[in-house]
């Protein structure tokens, strides 16, 4: 780890303020490891990187090391950057807190070498745990005023990188401060920190680790939440919003910048290899809409419905299952926690027994998670459609009741391409002769523009509804665009005065659409 020298950075800029020659064998840097780093007690920051488009640029690790050597117009150039304006004043506040030394992103780390890259990425997690003090600097704040604001253009930027949520979780002490410099307070102070960042308090305040290690499952964070706190964040680099996540689920894996969404999907497949919890499928579970090839999710934002979705253990799952579902005479009731255990990554996909409840061409699951909301809290079910060699997950279906039997599923991880998007066009303008008009406070799903509805696999289904008022008489176009095959149009004939029956319908839709494609 190499961690400036509060010292001599600061003897160096008071020489050069002074106009006093600076001495040019001068270390800015040190570098500790193994027992020798776990001994220094050193201060950490956390902050926004600059925006180099609006006149915000940061130090390099080159450009730092070659500070005192180069010329001093470069120098003086160098020295008006806000980012080394942050670099002094984060070893300033450091050197009043009786400590020596300082890692900060921006100039400790060689971005110029992959390998060294890599390793910083893979251990920034345990560098900010091991901190005395992290410092998180608010460059766009004006002390606490931003504390207790519902609009979320008033918090500070800050919260929501996704580099910043590690830093926030990972150090035992976060002291806030200002654009100012003044000091804001600590974290353990902040009672809106859990509301503004959806982390549990104990998470905040024990620390991940110790939540981690809890005996409770209900008080254990799952996959899924720990990705749900992510899911609104954003990185400059699409490959970060995966790698900023590493150290928080603990997972070691190489940087291969360039890889696109590839990177959040190794991610998956690194915590499946470690982890039995199923709560890594349960992203997008209160979806009303869409479809997917792959049971991984794409990034982080699919799991923003998951901030309450708690994994369960084998043998509580085991229990709660036979109590509710399974049948006395099932075969696999009686080594639930066995089947639980493990699920294989295959080139072709991933291999998974798990609770099914078959209807046709419909499979419906039952995760090991469930969603807390009281004392007899859901357990998170995912619909599939099995066709031929190939497994679709479909959102928005409602559960159904059926005969409950272990099943292994081959569910694929590899998103596959198809035609997408599909434009109905409605040529509705014979039901005018019958008093038929658009009912647009109905109509759920996809939106009808200028006569045409566009489905895709993110908005796969319309309930188009048609209403005439003088009887009250309604009905509902369903439209269906399911794994880029042919659609589907159903339309179902509501009595009048049924505005409340014919919503039902809409929960019934996408079912209705391709039972009736599989019956043709």
């Amino acid at each position: 780890m190499r961690v400036i020298d509060v010292s001599a950075i600061l003897d160096i800029e008071a020489r050069i303020n002074q106009g006093k020659e600076v001495d040019t064998t001068s270390e800015l840097f040190a570098e500790f490891y193994g027992p020798t780093l776990c001994a220094k007690e050193y201060a950490i920051l956390s902050h926004c990187w600059g925006v180099v488009e609006v006149g915000e640029k940061e130090v390099s690790f080159k450009e730092m090391n070659k500070l005192l050597v180069m010329s001093e117009g470069r120098r003086t150039e160098i020295r008006g950057r806000t980012g080394y304006k942050k670099i002094i004043n984060t070893c300033r506040q450091a050197q009043k807190d009786g400590l020596e030394w300082v890692w900060i992103d921006t100039c400790c780390i060689d971005k110029k070498s992959s390998s060294e890259l890599s390793e910083a990425i893979n251990s920034m997690y345990k560098w900010y745990a091991n901190a005395k003090l992290c410092y998180a600097y608010l460059h766009d704040a004006i002390g606490d005023s931003w504390m207790g604001q519902k609009e979320p253009r008033a918090t500070p930027k800050w919260f929501s990188r996704g580099w910043t949520l590690q830093e926030l979780i990972a150090p035992k002490v976060v002291r806030f401060f200002d654009q100012k410099w003044e000091w804001i307070g600590e974290k353990a102070e902040f009672a809106d920190l859990s509301e503004i960042t959806r982390i549990p308090g104990e998470v905040l305040t024990e620390g991940l680790e110790e939540a981690l290690s809890s005996a409770y499952s209900d008080e254990r964070p799952s996959v899924a939440q720990i990705m749900s706190w992510a899911s609104d964040r954003a990185t400059t680099r699409e490959e970060d919003r995966a790698y900023s996540l590493l150290g928080l689920l603990g997972v070691h894996m190489p940087m291969l910048y360039g890889e696109g969404k590839n990177a959040f999907r190794r991610l998956q497949l690194e915590i499946i290899r470690m982890s039995n919890d199923q709560s890594i499928f349960a992203w997008g579970w209160t979806r009303q809409f869409g479809w997917s090839n792959s049971i991984l999710a794409d990034d982080p934002s699919c799991f923003k419905d998951c901030n309450g979705v708690t994994a369960l253990k084998p043998e509580q799952f085991s229990k709660d299952f036979k109590e509710k579902d399974m049948p006395d005479d099932e075969p696999g009731k009686s080594n639930i926690r066995e089947q639980l255990r493990t699920f294989t990554v295959t080139n072709d996909g991933m291999q998974i027994r798990l609770p099914t409840a078959t209807a046709g061409p419909f499979s419906q699951v039952t995760l090991a998670c469930c969603r807390k909301s009281g004392p007899d809290d859901p357990l998170i079910t995912l619909h599939l459609v099995i066709r031929g060699s190939t497994c679709f997950r479909v959102f928005g279906l409602p559960d159904y009741p059926g005969k409950v039997e272990f099943k292994q599923h081959l569910l694929p991880y590899k998103e596959a391409k198809y035609p997408s998007p599909f434009i109905f066009e409605l040529q509705d303008q014979a039901l005018s002769r019958d008093a038929f008009v658009l009912d647009r406070g109905l109509s759920v799903g996809a939106e009808v523009k200028d006569g045409l509805v566009t489905l895709s696999s993110d908005n796969d289904f319309a309930a188009i509804a048609y209403v005439r008022g003088k009887d009250d008489t309604r009905f509902l176009v369903l439209l269906s665009y399911l794994f880029g095959n042919q659609p589907s149009a159903v339309a179902i004939l509501a009595p009048h005065g049924s505005r409340a029956g014919i919503f039902a319908f809409t929960g019934l839709g996408k079912a209705i659409c391709q039972l009736w494609r599989e019956a043709r």
